[in-house]
C-alpha cells in the first residue's frame, strides 16, 4: 500500500527533531572540590579548576568531595568515585535551590529565604585560556588580561607580555576584588568549624571556596557561607567559646 506524502513528511521531521544537537551552553559551575573533579574525554582524564564552567554533556568523575552549583540553583554534592554526565540528574532541571536556608543571628542558626543570586555570573570558563601563536609562553600578566581586561581575550594572541600588570594597581579598599569563584584560603580567625561527620564547603565574602574535612577544626575567617549536605555534621565554635551543632542539608549564610 501506497504512503501519503503528507504521512512520509512528518516522519522525516519528526526524526530530525529527535536528532536535534545538545545544547553547548553552560548550565553549571565547580563550587569546590577537596580532590580533583575530572572531565571525561574518550581515554583521557583531565583535571577541571574550581570555577569552571559545567556543560550538559560533560562526563565527570569525582575522586573525592565536591559541590556542583546548577545556573538554576540547585546543588550537587559529589564524593570519591562518583561518575555523571552533567546535565543527567535532578538537580540540572531544578529552578530555585534545593538546600534549606539558614542565617546565622544573635549566635543563633534561624530559618531564612533563599538568598537572591545570579548564579552563573559566578562563574568562568577558566579552563579554556587559549596558547599564544607560536608557542610562547603565557605569563601572568595574559591571564589576567585576558580575563579581566576589556577585549582581553581577542588581544591575547598579540604575544606576551612582562611580569604583573602594566598599569599600577590602586591601594585598597579601591582595588577589585576576583569576581568568581575560585579555589583558595578562607582567611584567619573568626569562627572555627569541626566537622564531625561527612564533609561541608565553605565560601568566602571574595568568592574563595573550600572543602573541610571530618575531625579537622578549621578557622573559617573570611567565610560569608557554609553548605552542609545531608547527612553531615559540623560543630561551630564563635570566637567567645560557644558550640552551636548544625546538621545536613543546610545552606548557612554569616552575613
Amino acid at each position: 500500500m501506497a504512503r501519503h506524502p503528507g504521512v512520509l513528511l512528518i516522519a522525516v521531521l519528526a526524526l530530525a527533531g529527535g536528532c536535534k544537537k545538545p545544547s553547548d551552553k553552560p548550565i553549571a559551575g565547580l563550587h569546590s572540590a577537596g580532590a580533583p573533579v575530572l572531565l571525561i574525554q574518550e581515554k583521557e582524564k583531565t583535571p577541571i579548576p574550581v570555577g569552571s564552567h559545567l556543560r550538559a554533556q560533560d562526563q565527570i568523575v569525582a575522586t573525592g568531595p565536591a559541590l556542583l552549583e546548577y545556573f538554576g540553583g540547585g546543588m550537587r554534592f559529589l564524593e570519591s568515585g562518583d561518575e555523571l554526565e552533567v546535565g543527567d540528574v535532578n538537580e540540572a532541571k531544578l529552578v530555585g535551590s534545593n538546600i534549606p536556608s539558614h542565617q546565622w543571628v544573635e549566635g543563633q542558626v534561624q530559618e531564612a529565604p533563599p538568598a537572591q543570586r545570579i548564579v552563573a555570573a559566578r562563574y568562568t570558563n577558566v579552563a579554556a585560556t587559549p596558547t599564544l601563536a607560536g608557542g610562547g609562553q603565557l605569563t601572568n600578566a595574559d591571564y589576567f588580561k585576558a580575563f579581566f581586561a576589556p577585549g582581553g581575550m581577542e588581544n591575547l594572541m598579540s604575544g606576551p607580555r612582562g611580569e604583573g600588570p602594566s598599569k599600577k594597581l590602586p591601594a585598597p579598599p579601591f582595588r577589585p576584588k576576583v569576581p568568581f569563584i575560585h579555589a583558595g584560603a578562607l582567611g584567619e580567625g573568626g569562627f572555627v568549624a569541626e566537622v564531625t561527620d561527612g564533609f561541608a564547603v565553605a565560601e568566602t565574602d571574595d568568592l574563595a571556596t573550600a572543602v573541610l574535612l571530618e575531625d579537622r577544626q578549621v578557622p573559617l575567617g573570611r567565610t560569608g557561607r557554609l553548605i552542609v549536605p545531608r547527612g553531615a555534621e559540623v560543630v561551630l565554635k564563635t570566637p567567645e567559646g560557644k558550640e552551636v551543632e548544625l546538621e545536613g542539608p543546610a545552606d548557612l549564610r554569616f552575613r
